[in-house]
């Protein structure tokens, strides 16, 4: 499988201005509250007395991973961007939920990343609801040409409505676009605005990501200050930026943009290098090195020329968290599928625990990531890797592998964890059958459902660990089962 790369996607914008209906911003008056239960316009955990909304039951069969009941429901399909403790909807003037904006430039995990709201002609109203409870918090009408997932500084979850305006040409001058971008919190509250000139970037903690050169990137702060640079250096460079899993894409090198406090930029982004390519990731003032793959020895199984360099240059960072860098390293020239990971405590550089070994199954959908991934458990506790004979789950904090299909065995690909580990996944059709949807336990290989239809794959808010999918008869929440 060659490596994928992706250049930054641009957002092709019509004509209209952000607006918001009444004095108050766009604000509407919050639907008040139901005795007993919380304030609106607050997010955050159901308390004593609060009233899931009613909506209509669900008849579809049971998943293993839910609860056997939905907490709420709604009575017609829709596909909600995640914020955490909230849920936000988008409906047109008709009062139709919004749908996602495709799959093939969506988040790799799966989530809606971009919901299709027709266009600024006409208002979209923006319906934030408490996750646990179905309880509308606050709704907000504006004019949009798109509502895109997004997340505002250090991580936190967001949504960026996106407009766009056009200054037609006088005979002389060459007509001009711009788009204003404003973000929103969980909260409904209005975290950020800026209009920017044309309508080709991307919207990534709380910063407009834009192209700058072939082997740059220039990200510039919503909400004001110092215009960021990152810079991948290296023979012919060329980086971007995959607006699908947020990573800086350079070449061999993919590692997270930004990850807290902290950007990551590649060195010999090239395909004519000498040496290996390194990630490296640094703090944004001064661009100070914090932590490099330069600095630290490849996990056993990565193969060495005879100057003691690794043969492959290709090399990943999946996750960093808790002061330790999740990576994964190209095993050898021959084997470009095969793929080794390890984790590193960043004070120190050592490597904490062991290293799993895989080769990656050649795939059309490409669901995760791109090669060298997994599918993580909210938790992060598990991950599951599409090998060549099916799904291996292993643990990131050691390296160690959990289980493993064996040969004979119908080889599953991985979608996505439920909170009790409970893994969904799916494994091709035989003899011209439809591709089958299943739910196994991550640790044991038992199989819980075997023909689970796709609608039926739950996603999974990340804060609460309740369970979202949308079918024909509606929109059900479930909480997480017990165990």
């Amino acid at each position: 499988m060659n490596t994928y790369t992706v250049a930054a996607v641009g957002l092709v914008l019509s004509a209209g201005l952000v607006a918001g209906c009444g004095s108050s911003g766009g604000e509407e008056p919050a639907a008040k509250p139901k005795a007993g239960g919380p304030a609106t316009g607050s997010a955050g955990a159901a308390r004593p007395g609060d009233a899931a909304v009613k909506g209509p039951r669900y008849d579809g069969p049971a998943v293993p991973g839910l609860a056997a009941e939905p907490a709420w429901s709604l009575p017609s399909p829709a596909e909600p961007i995640d914020l955490g403790d909230t849920f936000l909807f988008a409906k047109d003037a008709q009062g139709a939920y919004a749908s996602g904006g495709g799959s093939d430039k969506g988040p790799v995990d799966g989530t809606v990343g971009a919901l299709s709201v027709g266009g600024a002609s006409a208002p979209t109203t923006l319906e934030f609801r408490d996750v646990r409870t179905g309880e509308v918090r606050k709704t907000l009408t504006v004019k949009a040409d798109r509502v895109v997932a997004t997340t505002w500084h250090q991580g936190v979850r967001a949504v960026a409505v996106l407009t766009g305006a056009t200054t037609e040409s006088d005979g002389l001058s060459a007509e001009k676009t711009s788009t204003t971008v404003t973000v929103y919190g969980g909260d409904g509250a209005e975290l950020g605005r800026i209009t920017r000139e044309g309508d080709t970037f991307d919207v990534h903690e709380g910063y407009v990501v834009e192209q700058d050169g072939e082997a740059g990137l220039k990200l510039t702060a919503i909400d004001g200050g110092a215009v960021r640079k990152v810079v991948c250096t290296g023979l012919m460079a060329s980086c971007g930026f995959d607006p699908r899993n947020k990573d800086i894409d350079g070449g061999p090198g993919h590692a997270p943009l930004i990850t807290g406090p902290y950007t990551f930029h590649v060195e010999n982004a090239s395909t004519y290098q000498e040496d290996p390519a390194q990630l490296v990731m640094t703090e944004p003032a001064g661009g100070k090195k914090v932590w490099s793959t330069a600095d630290v020895t490849p996990p056993p199984g990565v193969e060495l020329d005879e100057d003691g360099k690794r043969a492959s240059s290709h090399i990943r960072v999946l996750d960093v968290r808790d002061g330790k860098v999740l990576t994964a390293w190209g095993a050898g020239v021959i084997a470009t599928d095969t793929w080794v990971t390890a984790t590193y405590d960043i004070a120190t550089g050592k490597q904490v625990g062991g290293s799993s070994k895989y080769t990656y199954a050649d795939s059309p959908y490409d669901t995760v990531n791109t090669e060298g991934s997994s599918v993580f458990s909210l938790d992060r506790t598990l991950a599951a890797v599409h090998t060549e004979r099916g799904t291996a789950v292993w643990r990131p904090a050691d390296g160690k592998e959990v289980r493993a299909q064996a040969e004979g065995e119908k080889a599953m690909e991985p979608l996505r964890f439920a909170p009790d580990g409970v893994l969904y996944g799916i494994v091709d059709g035989e003899n011209g059958a439809e591709d089958a949807y299943l739910a196994v336990d991550g640790r044991t290989k038992k199989v819980l459902a075997k023909s689970l239809p796709e609608e039926s794959i739950p996603l999974f808010s990340r804060s609460s660990g309740y369970g979202y999918l949308s079918t024909g008869k509606g929109f059900f929440v479930f909480p997480a089962a017990q165990g």
